[in-house]
């Protein structure tokens, strides 16, 4: 008898520690970092197009130029957004329901939280660089 309590228990050990790491939420997102600027007329790369006509009520930028892009995996644990301003951003996933990512971004004084659900892009100002505007830029990977 005294055995099979201890098997039992190390099966209810097991388990549970099986369902808190299943419990605990992930979700990939593809982040990019874009440095838009007024003038000139140049997509870096072109597929920016869809950027720019969703930047174009809030600013009409000429210019976008993709400087990096990540896939990440995001959990509660923040993970680090390197920007080339100097400025370092953090992102984390708070919870998913129904497919949809809720997810905090930070970087300097911006604190936001961003809804990412399965199709399309999200954009947040991240601060002002070489003349021109950086924005972080999140999206499920395809």
């Amino acid at each position: 008898m005294r055995l099979r309590s201890h098997a039992s228990a190390a099966v209810a050990a097991t388990l549970f520690a099986f369902s808190a790491f299943a419990a605990d939420p992930k979700v990939e997102v593809q982040t990019e970092v874009v440095l838009a600027q007024e003038k000139g007329n140049s997509l870096e790369p072109a597929e920016l197009s869809k950027m720019q006509a969703a930047l174009k009520p809030k600013k009409a930028y000429g210019t976008l130029k993709r400087l990096s892009s990540v896939r990440l995996t995001l959990t509660a644990k923040p993970v680090p957004v390197t920007l080339p301003s100097g400025s370092n951003g953090e992102l984390s996933l708070i919870h998913v329901k129904d497919n949809v990512a809720t997810v905090r971004l930070k970087v300097g004084a911006i604190d936001s939280t961003l809804k990412l659900g399965g199709e399309g892009s999200l954009y947040q100002h991240a601060g002002a660089y070489q003349g021109g505007d950086l924005w972080v830029v999140l999206s499920r990977p395809k």
